[in-house]
């Protein structure tokens, strides 16, 4: 179920913490060769939003600001994902972003969207804090985020308080998902083609707060195959 409310809808969040997950290892590296294109947009939010998403939901259920440098997001605890959107259309895009939960509880859920649109659709490349990974799409057609790729755990992903590097490939039907620069998983969808650029968190047990920067977006292309 989805509720719309200003820039933001909330989905449910399921299966954050799945039992028995067990950790993957993709077999060598990426099956897709992907090169960067001539456009790159780098986003530092040294003094401002640089055009993405800031607001308060009423009541303080969640915000996204710039603090410190960067863009910074809150949750209450178990009631969804909001986003912060860049309103630039692409179509094929390679994004690099830094990202680090600073409050909250462990197993709280942040990342970046390739493809998205305000009403919430797009593609969620998320990891949590106690270093799990999934990756998600979100379409008109569904009531709750369908999972390309289920969570899992890497021990790429630094658990805790601290910042990890995220790179998330949408390149034609290709999706691939970096982490601190070691490949963690691809899949291949076809739902959506071009969309907006975002971030996105969900808190668990209680509020989270989640700071995003460097958000760097590259054109990208598909060569040899």
């Amino acid at each position: 179920m989805r509720t719309a409310k200003g820039f933001v809808i909330f989905w449910l969040l399921l299966g954050v913490l799945l039992a028995g997950c067990q950790q993957q290892e993709p077999d060598g590296g990426p099956s897709r060769n992907v090169d960067v294109g001539s456009r790159s947009q780098l986003y530092t939010f040294n003094s401002n939003a640089e055009g993405w998403d800031t607001y308060t939901m009423p009541g303080d259920q969640a915000l996204f600001r710039v603090n410190e440098g960067a863009l910074e997001g809150a949750a209450l605890a178990d009631q969804g994902y909001i986003w912060s959107l860049d309103h630039e259309t692409q179509d094929d895009v390679i994004i690099n972003a830094t990202l680090k939960q600073t409050e909250g509880g462990l197993g709280s859920v942040f990342g970046v969207m390739c493809r998205a649109d305000e009403r919430g659709n797009g593609y969620y490349f998320l990891i949590s804090s106690d270093q799990m990974f999934s990756i998600r799409v979100a379409t008109d057609a569904r009531d709750e985020l369908y999972e390309v790729l289920p969570w899992q755990r890497h021990q790429a992903i630094k658990p805790g308080y601290v910042t990890n590097e995220i790179r998330a490939v949408c390149v034609e039907d290709y999706l691939a998902l970096f982490i601190n620069d070691v490949f963690i998983a691809e899949a291949v969808d076809t739902e959506l083609s071009s969309g907006q650029t975002g971030v996105t968190l969900a808190a668990v047990d209680q509020t989270a707060w989640v700071q995003f920067d460097q958000v760097r977006v590259r054109d990208a292309v598909m060569y040899g195959e």
